[in-house]
């Protein structure tokens, strides 16, 4: 398998001849339910062992393996019958998906609203290892408003994907950064809103929880470290994992409210698991 990033002009049928796969099967893959639009920066997967690939005028073997990070040796390797000093336009070479014992394994989440339709949430469940229905939203005094989660972790756990609990700090009109400081202020509330995180966790067969706090006010910092590092030790005692939200940052002292709580070194070193959240980015 291997992903492809839409250029300008593709179309599934282009794409589709490129790999030798049907464009019905390309897009029951990534669940486009039309076929007739593509947008450039979009990824593909494509599900094959190999590439069938042909030349353009200029190409050699070596900037073939630049395009797909395959070594220029098992490339060669791969095609005994093609001469590297003597390539035309047109010839064939064929490309090694690298072989499953070749694969860093990876952890792959994926955030769902109930609302998913099911063909979608079909499509990527095999490809998943954590499923994370969204969201439990916080409220001022530490209770928590479940979202209608019982059919996704069921989906979950009947495909071996483990369920995550999503806790945001979202209130009435979104991401509340005052009401949060409020919580952080408070020893009592803090340990209401853990042992509320535990009985939704064991209530449900949670396999862990995701904290997506966002918009956290810089002076409380390192009281939202602190509160982390309490409600792990507590989670790990019950045998739960806990991930972490962060914003894309390019430094530790990037501004901006969305940034400056979100303490990369302290977070990465308190929980088992962080996710950067890229759709977040700035384009400028």
């Amino acid at each position: 398998m291997l992903i492809y990033t839409v250029k300008p002009g593709d179309t599934l049928a282009g794409i589709s001849r490129r790999y030798g796969l049907s464009p019905l099967r390309i897009a029951a893959d990534n669940g486009l339910s039309d076929m007739s639009r593509l947008v450039p920066g979009q990824n593909l997967l494509i599900n094959v062992d190999s590439v069938r690939y042909i030349l353009d005028e200029g190409q050699t073997l070596f900037s073939v393996s630049q395009e797909y990070g395959v070594p220029l040796e098992e490339l060669i390797e791969a095609n005994p019958g093609l001469n590297p000093l003597n390539l035309r336009p047109g010839d064939t070479v064929m490309i090694p998906v690298a072989r499953r014992e070749q694969r860093r394994p990876i952890l792959v989440n994926g955030y769902a609203y109930p609302s998913i339709n099911t063909n979608s949430l079909n499509c990527v469940l095999p490809f998943l290892t954590f499923l994370s229905p969204f969201s439990y939203k916080l409220t001022p005094t530490s209770e928590l408003v479940p979202p209608d989660d019982s059919d996704l972790i069921f989906r979950a756990q009947r495909s071996a994907v483990m369920p995550i609990m999503v806790v945001t700090n979202i209130f009435d009109e979104g991401f509340s950064t005052e009401a949060l400081s409020g919580i952080l202020a408070s020893e009592e509330l803090q340990e209401r809103l853990i042992g509320n995180i535990l009985a939704e966790l064991t209530g449900k067969n949670y396999y862990g929880v995701n904290m997506d706090i966002e918009y956290i006010a810089q002076d409380d910092r390192e009281r939202y470290n602190a509160f982390l590092e309490r409600l792990t030790e507590r989670l790990h005692n019950e045998g739960f994992i806990v991930m972490s939200a962060l914003a894309p940052k390019i430094s530790a002292d990037q501004p901006g409210v969305l940034y400056e709580a979100h303490d990369y070194a302290e977070q990465g070193r308190i929980v088992d698991y962080v996710i950067i959240m890229t759709y977040e980015c700035d384009p400028k």
